[in-house]
């Protein structure tokens, strides 16, 4: 790609955004550097989109970031669903440096292969990941699919009571020829609050924060940030439509033109009801297991 403008909008708060750069280098990808759009020929370049195919999910995580145990419908996203978005968001766009497909567990949803093979088969996507809670072993459909489009399965590494499978998955993946990785980690950020407002300048918070250009696909909609999805759809926050893009109803040249808008934002509604993702966020153990509901 050419022209391709470099900033994050944090220019008025850098040595927060220094700390919080150098503290989640490890885990940030390549693509979140590169910046949206080419200023002087209009393109749209996105760098990371992460497009949830499922809101279903093996485990019931408290403090999940996508926050999947509090939605009141959990479904696999219908494949004619998913691919009819997936189309529309590719004909209004450039190139997208990074896209995860991701859930609740993606492994669960039955046309997971086809997905995989309409992602690798665009030449406006580069990386592709999947991000698996590593409690499933996918079918040989899926496996084919992962092997032919060298998708890069990111499996978390949760306690082991929790991923007792791992293991046989992990050996499944590698007899396959499946590129694999078991990613560490040793806390979750502690960032939502469930609907209730936060003290203290949204604003501020949106621009020391890293996960200002988490871009969103979720049921549809186009976000800018995966908690504004997920707040968003679980009714926890008031709904703007200027917030977001409805892939449903913009055709390519309105999703440029609120794409352009979307991202003039110094703040989302989202970001009184969250702590954003510093290197000062409150840090809790991964993956702890809430209680079910009696």
């Amino acid at each position: 790609m050419k022209n391709i403008t470099y900033s994050l909008g944090a220019a008025n708060s850098l040595g927060v955004w220094v700390k919080t750069l150098f503290q989640s280098m490890v885990g940030m990808p390549r693509a979140l550097f590169e910046h949206c759009r080419d200023k002087r020929e209009g393109s749209v370049v996105l760098p990371r989109v992460t497009f949830f195919v499922t809101t279903r999910c093996t485990l019931n995580c408290d403090k999940c970031c996508a926050q999947i145990p509090d939605l009141r419908n959990r479904r696999d996203i219908p494949l004619d669903e998913l691919m009819w978005d997936l189309e529309k968001l590719l004909a209004s766009i450039d190139y997208i440096y990074a896209f995860i497909l991701s859930g609740g567990e993606p492994f669960l949803h039955p046309d997971l292969y086809k997905i995989i093979q309409l992602c690798a088969d665009s030449d406006k996507i580069g990386d592709i990941s999947l991000q698996s809670n590593g409690t499933i072993v996918p079918g040989a459909k899926v496996l084919t699919a992962l092997r032919e489009a060298k998708v890069l399965v990111k499996i978390s590494r949760y306690p082991a009571a929790l991923q007792r499978g791992v293991e046989e998955l992990k050996c499944v993946l590698k007899e396959n020829g499946v590129r694999y990785t078991h990613v560490s980690s040793t806390f979750w950020d502690d960032t939502i609050s469930n609907g209730q407002r936060q003290e203290g300048s949204a604003r501020r918070r949106f621009s020391v924060c890293i996960s200002q250009l988490c871009l969103t696909y979720l049921n549809g909609k186009f976000y800018r940030c995966s908690t504004a999805a997920f707040l968003t759809e679980n009714e926890r926050i008031p709904c703007h439509g200027n917030e977001y893009i409805d892939l449903r109803v913009a055709d390519s040249a309105a999703f440029r033109a609120q794409w352009q808008e979307m991202m003039k934002k110094r703040a989302l509604t989202a970001c009184s009801y969250c702590l954003g993702q510093t290197y000062k966020t409150p840090k809790i153990p991964v993956a702890v297991q809430r209680v079910p509901r009696k």
